[in-house]
């Protein structure tokens, strides 16, 4: 009989973590029974179900729900009072029920039940996420292995109020550089593991392109994607087009900057299934952010054949250290975003075709699905002896 590994942490229905808990699921789901319990509202149509047989999943307001008739009958109440803009699950803690029921204790017990099912856990969380020490110490209790996939930038801990983490069996890092944010505050066991592409099969099916002038930012639209700079940086270039997809809270201030430039284009926010049609329309793509673990647009880049003109952030200097690809800049220095663009802009046909062949040659070295796969079963078998 299969093992049972349990992914834990704030996995909604659709984003960067719910992407990654998809991909270590169907990494492990061969060899291991796999579960996801969230910390926060999901539903069937998360992303981090999509492709997966006989994978159960829940959540801390689900699982009260299904046990509590009265807080099932309330929420419905709540529910039809919301227009049905969610699952019913969705408005189990509302003004009445917060003050009739201890939502605290009950998640507790819940948290505590689901963790006895299972033999293993991989929780995607930051060090902050809600639930994690408690997760931790129910894991340690039961001599359990618990694992923590690190998403987003690791910050500055007070190590005190953070010593729980040492009772993690094992961490898993995006890169040696996100290891080292954690590891320089308190020193603990990890394993680097990275991502991969998505939709791998299709990125790696896309043709280079010939025309070298299209550039592209994909992601949220968001302070700390640094793209109001990038847009400040492109608009003082007559350099081709730069394409951007997206959408986050700076929308609005990006439309705004750039309705005067005819060299940025806004083509909306990209569905899961819509990203080979992205990539199809540029041949560079743009990383500015001031933090990241992965990104993992960046993987995808790679495995569909782009150059990268990228800040030094996350993982991205390991991915490409054995590429010739080598166009970074800084997020508060236009001139090295200039620089690092005129030496794009500068490459020879062959030049520019190489470099993208290049970095799709050490995604498939490195990234592909299968090297992920093999790395996360040979880190569960240590720990699960199977």
């Amino acid at each position: 009989m299969k093992k049972k590994v349990l992914l834990f942490g704030p996995i909604g229905d659709f984003g960067g973590r719910d992407v990654e808990v998809n991909i270590i699921a169907k990494a492990i789901s061969e060899h291991y029974q796999v579960s996801v319990f969230s910390s926060i509202y999901i539903t069937q149509n998360s992303y981090a179900l999509q492709g997966l047989k006989d994978v159960e999943f829940t959540s801390f307001e689900r699982a009260i729900y299904q046990s509590n008739w009265f807080l099932r009958t309330l929420s419905k109440v709540f529910y039809l009072k919301n227009k049905k803009k969610k699952l019913p699950y969705a408005y189990l803690k509302n003004g009445v029920s917060k003050v009739l029921f201890d939502f605290e204790k009950a998640r507790k017990k819940i948290l505590f039940n689901e963790l006895q099912k299972v033999d293993a856990v991989i929780a995607c969380v930051q060090p902050t996420s809600s639930y994690l020490k408690e997760a931790v110490e129910f894991c340690h209790q039961l001599n359990k292995p618990f694992f923590i996939r690190t998403t987003g930038t690791i910050r500055p801990l007070d190590t005190n109020s953070f010593a729980f983490l040492k009772k993690v069996t094992c961490f898993i890092h995006h890169s040696e550089n996100n290891a080292e944010n954690l590891n320089q505050q308190l020193a603990l066991p990890y394993v680097i593991i990275d991502q991969c592409a998505q939709f791998e099969a299709k990125f790696l099916a896309l043709p280079l392109i010939e025309n070298q002038n299209i550039y592209g930012y994909l992601g949220r639209l968001s302070p700390e994607k640094g793209i109001l700079e990038l847009i400040r940086f492109y608009q003082n270039t007559n350099n081709g087009k730069l394409l951007i997809a997206g959408d986050g809270p700076l929308k609005k201030e990006v439309l705004l900057a750039i309705k005067q430039s005819k060299n940025i284009d806004y083509i909306g926010q990209m569905q899961p299934d819509e990203l080979t049609t992205f990539f199809q329309k540029i041949n560079t793509l743009v990383i500015p952010s001031l933090e990241e673990s992965g990104p993992l647009v960046g993987l995808e880049a790679m495995a569909a054949g782009k150059l990268i003109l990228s800040t030094k952030v996350g993982a991205m200097e390991e991915r490409l250290a054995n590429s010739p690809n080598n166009f970074w800049f800084n997020i508060d220095d236009q001139d090295s975003f200039l620089a690092s663009l005129a030496q794009i802009e500068n490459l020879s046909k062959e030049d520019f075709n190489r470099i993208a062949n290049d970095n799709r040659e050490v995604y498939l070295a490195d990234y592909q699905f299968t090297a992920i796969k093999d790395k996360y079963i040979h880190c569960l078998k240590q720990y699960l002896n199977s």
